[in-house]
């Protein structure tokens, strides 16, 4: 379920994010680097700083580094995989999946490090957790019904509650600013497509119809939209729909594959995983600056 596991660690994966200045060459930075798999960045609520995962301490950990580039600092500390970090809306803890327990559970860790706590127990795979934006409730994706379900669980720990009842394959949960709703990918109607779910109601709303696979929604903060992947075009590329569904509009064009979009905090940068360099890499896309620099032709030669 986590598409960073099965990374060779021999592979260099490197995050990336785009300025707002005015020059194509500045739109776009490099803040990890070396030979380790470094990926899934997740901003801090703040925007100052990247929690990730990475082996370059020789397994799947759980790191943060400064949004501007720096010195890395490792949270975690396993023999498992730490993976898919989510950062709690008041910045002090983040929370991610890991095989510690013998199974993938949901965990959380304070940011300046310390003791993990097991937030799930089941025998069941927990994977990709998302904290509510209250702060709350944490939403994660399990096979503990039989079938891959949305599942949520107090933040303080608790008992879960499954969300979703499909006939398999609901995954990677995003939350929706207000918390009432939750967006997912799900091969329910017969390919895999983006819905959303009401919290309460368990009602389903399936948000993209095209006959391609859609994957990895993130809910946008001023709930404007929902970033996924597709490959409804010439390749993998990152896309945007509203939530109630509508016309998806395509981010990226390469003839690599970009997947795994998150949005920043202020709704105005996306960033997602790419192999359209050498490398499996971390990018970030500015959409603002990108559409109001006068320099849009030449931002456009870096992503499309």
């Amino acid at each position: 379920m986590n598409r960073l596991t099965f990374l060779s660690s021999t592979v260099l994966i490197s995050i990336y994010m785009l300025a707002s200045s005015a020059t194509a060459a500045d739109l776009l930075w490099q803040v990890t680097t070396g030979t380790s798999a470094d990926g899934e960045p997740c901003w801090s609520p703040d925007g100052n700083s990247i929690a990730f995962a990475s082996n370059r301490s020789g397994n799947f950990d759980i790191w943060t580094i400064p949004a501007t580039g720096g010195s890395a600092t490792q949270i975690t500390f396993s023999d498992s995989t730490d993976a898919n970090p989510f950062w709690s809306p008041d910045g002090t803890t983040i929370v991610f999946h890991s095989s510690r327990s013998g199974n993938f559970d949901i965990w959380t860790i304070p940011v300046a490090g310390g003791t993990p706590v097991q937030l799930t127990t089941d025998t069941g795979e927990d994977y990709n957790p998302c904290w509510s934006a209250d702060g709350l409730t944490i939403a994660f994706d399990s096979k503990r019904s039989g079938t891959y379900d949305i599942w949520t669980v107090p933040a303080s720990g608790g008992s879960a509650a499954q969300i979703t009842a499909g006939p398999d394959g609901d995954v990677h949960p995003s939350w929706s600013p207000g918390g009432g709703m939750i967006a997912f990918e799900s091969d329910r109607g017969g390919n895999y497509d983006i819905w959303t779910v009401t919290v309460g109601t368990g009602t389903v709303n399936q948000v993209t119809t095209d006959p391609a696979v859609d994957t990895r929604p993130s809910w946008a903060p001023d709930n404007t939209s929902i970033a996924f992947a597709s490959n409804r075009g010439v390749s993998e590329a990152i896309w945007t729909i509203p939530p109630g569904g509508g016309t998806a509009v395509q981010i990226t064009d390469d003839a690599g594959s970009d997947w795994f979009p998150r949005w920043s905090p202020g709704s105005t940068m996306i960033a997602f995983n790419s192999d359209r360099s050498a490398n499996e890499d971390i990018w970030v896309i500015d959409l603002a600056s990108a559409l109001e620099s006068s320099t849009f032709g030449a931002v456009k030669t870096l992503f499309w």
